[in-house]
């Protein structure tokens, strides 16, 4: 890919015609004293400028930093440069902005980042440098990288108005000289702008060479109704591609095929599969699909407990009307044993009352799940609960400890408190270790910040960002605990490689309460 320098952003201001340093030697006394004299002026402009930058106006910190950059004036240094512009930068200079997307886009003065450099390129252009949308649009037949740029202002409406078509043809320049980004979003605007002939053939070159967004749209237009001959057969080659190569969208998809046997032989345990790795990708349709398959006990274990965690997860990401309508349906056509659970935890969670949960959670049992009798046990244990009896649901829980991860879990909290039986710290954490091998997300962040503490065991901050991380895969990480994982991450702790974009991530983290708020929602 060729790339051009910024069309007027690293030349001086032409003032200066010529470096001091460059000068030639005078033929005579009287040339002499007239280029000395013009040396010094020349050497005193730059300092003033000097000056100005290191005072900290915009416009000579950016010049500044273009000396560095070219080697005029001052020796050559792209780390200099970089610093230079990025204090320009941070005073809204367009063209400092464009010159720093330029060192990411180079590496020069910083590691390379294309995302970064495109970040920095818009950016500049949003805030008004229209010169550096002309140059990259002139030079966007050459160069790929200034094509996809021009194709995403044009898409996002940056520094132009949106035009998916103009988007396209950009997109398809640099789909022209080899760009398998190209190929997508070029499919991608001309299927948003209706043509959806030419959005498939750009699907079908990008998936040819192997992207996976490319091969999930190829094969949902294979699939049918999508203006293009429907090949269900290569549909799923295409779906199945994307799955396997971890697309979540995909692996939802795949999963919605085998649990309605379309296209491939019904198999609800491949669908619960399926939907289950896109829901531990946060796919808000894939989280959606298998808290059902939990609650149905379709091709998996049926699970009350981890059915509404999972719906929970999927509502704010616009499920939660879906929620709202699949209560109403329980309700419109009688009792149903996941509507007593639901209606219990709120009870429970939210109102408060004991009495009316435990008869809801007595309902559940009634049915034959397990999540009956165990959140009886757990509100009988609350200190909420005024007939309170922790001795009792500890008995109670240890019966259904042995094989199931969330009776273990709040068993393990009754010890750990010595709520109803003697304290025990060993017996706690033997607990949580017995649900969190299980995949119980909730006791493996449980069990992550004993180990960070030392709280009853040695400390151990090897085994405690691992069960952090396993938490987090499982969506369960604690506020608590993505704060502790930050701080490994910034310092290098337990083994981590010092990762501040990542400890920076996670301190953004806001812990929210899903459950709680899904229930509030929901008038029962």
């Amino acid at each position: 890919m060729r790339t051009i320098m910024l069309s007027g952003l690293l030349l001086l201001t032409g003032i200066l015609s010529c470096s001091a340093k460059t000068l030639k030697a005078p033929k005579a006394n009287a040339d002499s004293i007239a280029v000395a004299q013009r040396t010094q002026e020349i050497r005193d402009s730059l300092n003033v400028i000097m000056d100005k930058a290191k005072a900290g106006e915009a416009s000579a910190m950016n010049e500044v930093g273009t000396w560095y950059y070219t080697g005029k004036h001052v020796s050559q240094d792209y780390a200099q440069a970089y610093e230079w512009w990025k204090k320009a930068s941070l005073k809204s200079d367009v063209r400092a902005i464009a010159n720093l997307g330029m060192c990411y886009q180079l590496g020069r003065g910083v590691e390379r980042d294309s995302i970064d450099a495109v970040r920095l390129y818009e950016k500049s252009i949003k805030e008004g440098n229209s010169a550096l949308l002309s140059q990259r649009t002139e030079n966007a037949s050459e160069s790929a990288f200034d094509a996809m740029l021009v194709g995403d202002c044009y898409e996002n409406g940056i520094g132009v108005g949106k035009d998916y078509a103009k988007a396209a043809g950009f997109y398809a320049q640099a789909a022209a000289r080899g760009s398998v980004d190209g190929m997508r979003q070029a499919g991608m605007c001309y299927l948003n702008a209706k043509d959806n002939t030419k959005a498939f053939q750009y699907f079908e070159r990008g998936a040819s060479k192997g992207d996976l967004s490319s091969e999930y749209w190829a094969g949902k237009m294979l699939l049918g109704g999508m203006n293009v001959p429907a090949n269900k057969q290569q549909a799923v080659v295409y779906l199945l591609k994307a799955a396997e190569g971890g697309m979540a969208a995909a692996q939802t998809e795949i999963g919605t095929l085998y649990a309605e046997g379309n296209s491939v032989t019904k198999n609800l345990a491949q669908a619960a599969e399926w939907y289950r790795k896109s829901a531990l990708q946060g796919n808000a349709k894939g989280m959606w699909n298998y808290g059902n398959a939990l609650k149905d006990g379709a091709g998996i274990t049926q699970d009350y407990d981890q059915a509404l965690f999972w719906m929970s997860e999927a509502a704010p990401q616009g499920y939660q009307r879906a929620f709202k309508g699949l209560v109403a349906h329980m309700d419109s056509v009688g009792t149903d044993p996941f509507l007593n659970y639901v209606r219990g935890m709120r009870l429970y969670l939210v109102d408060g009352k004991m009495k009316e949960a435990t008869e809801q959670f007595k309902k559940v049992e009634k049915a034959k799940i397990a999540e009956g009798k165990i959140m009886q046990m757990v509100v009988l244990a609350s200190k909420r609960n005024d007939k309170s009896n922790a001795k009792k649901a500890a008995k109670e829980l240890e019966k259904l400890a042995g094989d199931d991860a969330e009776a273990a879990f709040y068993l393990a909290t009754l010890y750990e408190t010595g709520n109803g039986v003697g304290q025990d710290m060993a017996k706690a954490v033997e607990l949580y270790r017995k649900a969190a091998d299980m995949g119980y997300g909730k006791a493996q962040s449980y069990l992550a910040d004993i180990y960070y503490e030392g709280r009853g065991v040695d400390k151990d901050l090897v085994t405690a960002v691992s069960l952090y991380q396993k938490a987090q895969e499982n969506h369960q990480l604690s506020q608590n605990g993505a704060t502790r994982l930050a701080e490994c991450y910034e310092n290098g702790l337990a083994g981590l490689p010092k990762d501040k974009k990542m400890a920076e991530s996670l301190r953004k983290q806001k812990s929210q309460d899903n459950l709680t708020n899904l229930l509030n929602t929901v008038g029962l």
